[in-house]
């Protein structure tokens, strides 16, 4: 890696996206997100927002322009916004780099420092990041790099530079007599600085040296307890940190052995840390200061950098309106101060639901819909917070409601499992459940209790055929439900908000098979091809054989595969059945194999439900569904158009072919 012109040259080539977003991985250790990010501090910095943290987690660029938050346990970073090393707090190597985010190198150990590209090994040895040994090199204590320059630090004290014209060799530019005593160096160009623990610093620059050709050293400092070197005009600059918090520059030419320049507004100051991309004082000075805090010091004036915190939190969900047993995917996105959009699982978030017995959370972090009614999830972040209303409904209906004498009854344990609930019958009394809510009740009696306080049943439970009726009346005395009884079906119908379930009578069936067989009965005999239905292989041909009616008075639509299987769908009402043929996101109604004549890798693909690079709009279309939303940009002469899925997956096409996938 060359941290100062691999990147720039590569930069040029690269495309961004204009819905670029974030995500939370995680290497090293992992631990848990701060529950407020003012509870963290940066512990370093290495450019625009890339950033160490207290706690070992990185805010780091991957390409440039999208922020991202790292969780793990780094100690110690050295790079810039596009590449760079760290250390985890046991030893093993960090990497990131453009388009690669900040992870651990598998089997690379044992590392006692980082600097730019290369890597001080506990044994004493320098490697180039992750790849190679550098031969004639043994027995290091130190290293340092900067501008394209690399120096070492013996343990026997010697000061070797790296020979700019000589591959693998290394001139010997000075003796330290305990170089225990030496805390850091900077390196830049062709200087070495030196820190010691007793606050001397000493440069060595190669163009300095003596009639004996032998480089000499110059006092510097005596007081100080941090340096890092910058590149400025007329001559490139040391900033040292004094003991006494404030913050020195050498000067131009003759006096840049002295520190002539004292950065004003800065104070109480501990360390600092340049742009090492830019490696320009014109972009100003970062400076942390004793409690941790930083700010950066730029054209005269002094400015925080805030630890990154959420500012907004956004929650999507897959399906507001599922019914009873589907899954739910839940997305949540934070976005930052720093501008990173964050995607944070179900499982890292606070969420909080009013009645979190109709939605179950499942071991793979997707909710569960559990029963019928209406709940607010609501996801905090902070101080901020996001709601959606999720309905849910019974896609099949119920057996038996009846009707005895003007007043509606439902079966008891049936109906309020369908609500998410229980109901227990012992020694004649039922004790029902729906979240914190609790009823008992007696069959023939019209005494009733709701959450402790007696209730008076506008009619008495009744036992039919061995089974328990409750009167439709309790639903809405108790829980607010909308009860009707639709006389022309002869089934009842509970709404909960805008949740819903139907109720069938054993007169149902037969009601609406006599008259809704013949307005479906047009379907039978027609061929489609199955795009995304139930699990069926996609894109295979079935002709319609068959619309049956159930004994609740759904129908099952039967088909008849090319190979002569019988395929039968689950039930569903006449609506439904209808909405099913019309919509194309369930059956086409042409063959796609003859309509686009693609590769059966093309298909394959497709088939799986994958998008890749190369594909067309069309074939994204059929892989991922309609997109929520839609933009094109220009960007410099080339037209970009992205389309985002409400699960924040994002696709962009450059003459209609997929250019960029983030999912």
């Amino acid at each position: 890696m060359n941290l100062n012109v691999t990147w720039k040259r590569r930069l040029s080539t690269i495309a961004l996206g204009a819905l670029m977003m974030g995500a939370v991985p995680t290497f090293g250790h992992q631990t848990a997100f701060a529950d407020g990010a003012q509870q963290l501090q940066i512990k370093d910095i290495a450019g625009k927002n890339t950033y160490l943290m207290s706690d070992g987690s990185m805010w780091s660029m991957v390409d440039g322009n999208r922020t991202i938050y790292t969780k793990g346990s780094v100690e110690e970073i050295s790079g810039n916004v596009y590449e760079g090393l760290g250390i985890t707090r046991d030893g093993r190597l960090v990497e990131w780099d453009i388009g690669m985010k900040p992870h651990v190198v598998e089997g690379k150990s044992g590392i006692k420092q980082v600097s730019g590209p290369y890597r001080l090994q506990a044994d004493g040895t320098v490697w180039d990041g992750d790849s190679s040994k550098l031969k004639n090199l043994s027995g290091i204590a130190l290293i340092g790099y900067g501008e394209k320059d690399f120096a070492a630090l013996t343990q026997s004290g010697e000061l070797l530079f790296k020979d700019p014209y000589k591959t693998d060799q290394y001139k010997k530019v000075g003796t330290v007599n305990n170089a225990a005593s030496v805390k850091s160096m900077a390196v830049h160009d062709d200087r070495v600085a030196l820190l010691y623990t007793s606050g001397e610093v000493v440069v060595y620059q190669m163009s300095n040296f003596d009639d004996n050709g032998r480089v000499i050293p110059v006092t510097i400092a005596t007081d100080a307890i941090h340096i890092s070197y910058v590149s400025a005009e007329p001559t490139d600059v040391l900033i040292v940190t004094r003991k006494d918090g404030t913050v020195w520059l050498t000067g131009e030419y003759s006096n840049r052995w002295k520190l002539t320049t004292q950065v004003q507004g800065l104070s109480n100051v501990v360390k600092t840390a340049v742009d090492a991309y830019k490696d320009d004082l014109a972009e100003g000075i970062y400076a942390q200061r004793a409690d941790g805090t930083w700010v950066i010091s730029k054209d005269g004036e002094v400015q925080p950098v805030e630890v990154p915190a959420v500012k907004a939190v956004s929650m999507s969900v897959s399906d507001k309106k599922p019914y009873v047993g589907d899954t739910v995917q839940v997305d949540i996105q934070e976005t930052y101060t720093n501008g990173a959009k964050l995607k944070v699982s179900l499982k890292e978030a606070q969420l909080d639901m009013d009645k979190p017995y109709l939605l179950k959370v499942q071991p793979d972090g997707k909710l569960k819909a559990a029963g019928v009614g209406e709940t607010k999830l609501t996801v905090t972040s902070g101080s901020v917070s996001s709601s959606v209303t999720v309905t849910v409904s019974l896609r099949d209906p119920l057996k038996y409601a009846k009707q005895v004498k003007g007043t509606v009854y439902l079966p008891a344990k049936t109906v309020f499992k369908a609500l998410g609930g229980t109901a227990e019958v012992s020694g004649g009394n039922w004790n029902a459940a729906l979240g914190d809510a609790k009823l008992s009740f007696k069959a023939g009696s019209q005494a009733a209790q709701f959450n402790g306080s007696n209730l008076t049943l506008k009619a008495s439970p009744i036992i039919d055929k061995g089974e328990t009726y409750i009167p439709a009346s309790l639903l809405a005395d108790t829980l607010g439900a909308k009860v009707t009884w639709d006389a022309k079906w002869r089934q009842a119908e509970v709404a909960i908000g805008q949740g819903k379930m139907t109720i069938v009578s054993q007169d149902t069936a037969g009601l609406i098979k006599k008259a809704m067989q013949g307005s479906l009965a047009k379907f039978i005999g027609k061929t489609y091809w199955v795009n995304d239905f139930d699990g069926w292989e996609r894109f295979s041909k079935v002709t319609v054989t068959d619309v049956l009616p159930t004994d609740t008075g759904s129908f099952v639509v039967v088909f008849k595969s090319a190979a002569g299987k019988t395929l039968k769908s689950y039930a569903m009402n006449t609506s439904e059945v209808t909405q099913l043929f019309a919509d194309s996101t369930y059956f086409l109604k042409y063959d796609p194999y003859t309509k686009y004549k693609w590769s059966s890798s093309v298909w394959s693909q497709i088939k799986a439900g994958n998008v890749t690079l190369g594909m067309t709009k069309e074939q994204v279309l059929l892989s991922w569904g309609n997109p929520a939303a839609k933009d094109i940009q220009s960007v410099n002469g080339t037209k970009i158009e992205t389309w985002g899925w409400s699960n924040y997956d994002v696709v962009s096409f450059i003459d209609g072919k997929v250019t960029l996938i983030i999912m």
